[in-house]
């Protein structure tokens, strides 16, 4: 008899499992099923034959309740339910048998309990297979607490059963048991040969991050190295440079080549000096950590290094910031933020005003840097809108400096938003959003 056959009445069951225990429970139940039928027809027409009435009575409601369970589950019975059903029916007949039917306790009533016990263990856990276990045994227990005897030799059956049903029985309860261990210990040993491949593949795996572990922790000190090196072989230079041609230029304040110079060494050096201290804050901080900071004061600190600069360019500086407005985020990080903002405002803006500004909203604060320059490009204001860190390629990545990229980057590890706007009546606004509810 083909498996499809004996699985085709939970086929339906079997189509919306995906739980390999699940489904050898919802197998074996159907399996167990078509033995139950088999055994109960064989039985009826036994009992029919030898004309045992009383019998053939019982059997016959059994064998339609077992052609019942078979239509149930046809009809996608879910198999929880279908196997609470059929530990209950084992249970109703032992009852009924001990108490009301046969009053006698004997080898076919027995064999029901230990039929219903097995059922709930492997079909429904050991919670349930405790509890259905226990209503069995409380029968037992009953039984005898009602003054009922055992004999020295315990009947096979109800009486004018014959020895032939406690045999067919007993063979039926020897197949059950062997379905049932046969098919939970192979999903068991499918099972565990799958751990122990798995767990072969993930030791495997486990010894390769190792090893790439070590690799990356080496690059991290020599990346480490590296960064000291150019921080003490192109800052130092680059500041004397700075400080030289800032001292020419105001020496010197007819000549725009010394001019222009200065401002452009200005600019490296400062850009330089936030690069390597956003790298080595990276390197030197796996986690972001917040403090309470003073906004104007931070805000003052950073236009008091761009004033010779905005000078140059004709432009004011104006810390429109109230005293006394608090925020609890990274100070380095806002710092090399604003340090960003204010700098590209600065590049942009020619005898015009950068302007810092902070809106306090309900559940956030803005901190706005505005400058009266050309405007910001589209594409550009459209990707510091954007949840993107990295510009996408219908933009153009030289236009955008790397300063922004960096904004854009840190904008993330402090949990602030970025939004780009027009400024009127000319330039623009970007606004550093941060959220009052940070940790």
């Amino acid at each position: 008899m083909s498996s499809s056959f004996l699985e085709w009445p939970v086929r339906k069951q079997l189509a919306t499992e995906v739980n390999t225990l699940d489904r050898v429970r919802i197998r074996v139940l159907a399996y167990i099923l078509h033995l139950r039928i088999l055994s109960t027809g064989v039985l009826l027409v036994f009992f029919l034959l030898q004309d045992y009435e009383q019998q053939s009575v019982r059997i016959a409601v059994l064998f339609c309740v077992s052609l019942l369970f078979y239509i149930a589950l046809t009809l996608g019975l879910h198999w929880r339910l279908a196997i609470h059903i059929a530990v209950n029916v084992f249970l109703f007949i032992l009852w009924t048998n001990l108490f009301i039917v046969d009053k006698t306790l004997n080898l076919v009533t027995i064999q029901y309990a230990g039929i219903a016990s097995v059922c709930a263990f492997y079909g429904l856990g050991n919670r349930l297979g405790l509890i259905y276990s226990a209503i069995a045994l409380a029968a037992f227990v009953l039984y005898l607490a009602l003054g009922n005897t055992v004999g020295a030799e315990i009947p096979l059956g109800p009486l004018g059963s014959g020895s032939f049903a406690a045999a067919l029985f007993l063979v039926n309860d020897f197949f059950f048991l062997v379905l049932i261990h046969y098919y939970f210990f192979s999903s068991f040993n499918a099972t565990m040969e799958v751990l122990d491949a798995r767990t072969i593949e993930l030791t495997e795996n486990i010894g390769k991050l190792e090893q790439a572990q070590i690799k990356q922790q080496e690059e991290f000190v020599h990346q480490k190295h590296l960064l000291a090196s150019i921080s003490h072989d192109i800052k130092s230079p680059l500041r004397f440079l700075m400080t030289t041609t800032a001292r020419l230029a105001k020496n010197y304040p007819d000549l725009p080549t010394v001019r222009a110079i200065s401002q452009s060494s200005y600019r490296l050096y400062n850009f330089m000096k936030n690069l390597l201290e956003y790298t080595e804050f990276r390197y030197k901080n796996t986690d972001v950590n917040f403090a309470y900071l003073d906004v104007c004061e931070l805000v003052e600190q950073k236009l008091d290094i761009f004033a010779e600069q905005a000078e140059s360019q004709c432009n004011s500086l104006v810390n429109a910031v109230e005293s006394g407005v608090i925020l609890k985020s990274n100070l380095q990080l806002v710092g090399i933020i604003l340090h960003n903002l204010i700098d590209n405002a600065n590049k942009v803006t020619s005898q015009g005003q950068i302007k810092i500004t902070c809106e306090d909203h309900r559940n956030q604060l803005h901190l706005i840097v505005s400058d009266t320059g050309p405007g910001m490009d589209p594409g550009i204001m459209e990707w510091i809108n954007s949840p993107h860190r990295i510009p996408g390629p219908e933009h153009n990545p030289q236009s955008f400096g790397m300063g922004l990229l960096i904004v854009k980057e840190i904008s993330g590890l402090i949990r602030a938003k970025l939004l780009a706007q027009p400024f009127t009546p000319r330039g623009t606004s970007i606004h550093i959003i941060f959220s009052k509810n940070n940790p």
